[in-house]
């Protein structure tokens, strides 16, 4: 088993030709059977700089960007989920990304805070879900993630 976007696992098989077509893709599991788990959803930060040389340009450029059509196109392109799950259904096609759409349907993004910046720096949370679904214990493995997050926090702020 292998815990990736589709994009990371074309890499796999473009290394392994032999694994080709035997590659399969599923949400990560929720507590109960044939439910999803609730995973990270994120992105990119798009912001204007407040010393943008155009700064109607680049509002614009953002709200195409992250407007349905993009998104689609994008989504398809890069074998990723769009921004919304309404959007879903542009990928479903794709064995991966409409795998990962499943879940982030289920997901929570992070905090809307500039201390996230420092969590994101050290990815606690990458090493929780790691930890967990790779046998740890979950409980032990939160208490260790928040303290993470929360030293990163308040060090970043």
């Amino acid at each position: 088993q292998v815990i990736s976007t589709p994009g990371g696992a074309n890499v796999v098989v473009e290394n392994n030709p032999e694994l080709k077509g035997k590659l399969g893709f599923f949400p990560i599991p929720g507590k109960t059977a044939g439910t999803p788990g609730a995973v990270f959803t994120g992105g990119s930060d798009l912001v204007v700089p407040a010393a943008a040389g155009h700064p109607d340009a680049a509002l614009t450029f953002i709200k195409e960007l992250t407007g349905d059509a993009w998104q689609k196109k994008l989504a398809v392109a890069m074998s990723y989920v769009p921004n919304r799950t309404s959007l879903a259904p542009a990928v479903a096609d794709d064995p991966g990304a409409s795998a990962m759409a499943v879940g982030a349907a289920h997901g929570h993004a992070t905090p809307n805070t500039p201390g996230w910046a420092a969590v994101e720096a050290e990815n606690p949370v990458k090493d929780y879900m790691t930890a967990v679904l790779t046998g740890g214990d979950a409980e032990q493995e939160a208490a260790k993630a928040s303290a993470d997050i929360t030293r990163a926090m308040n060090a970043g702020s």
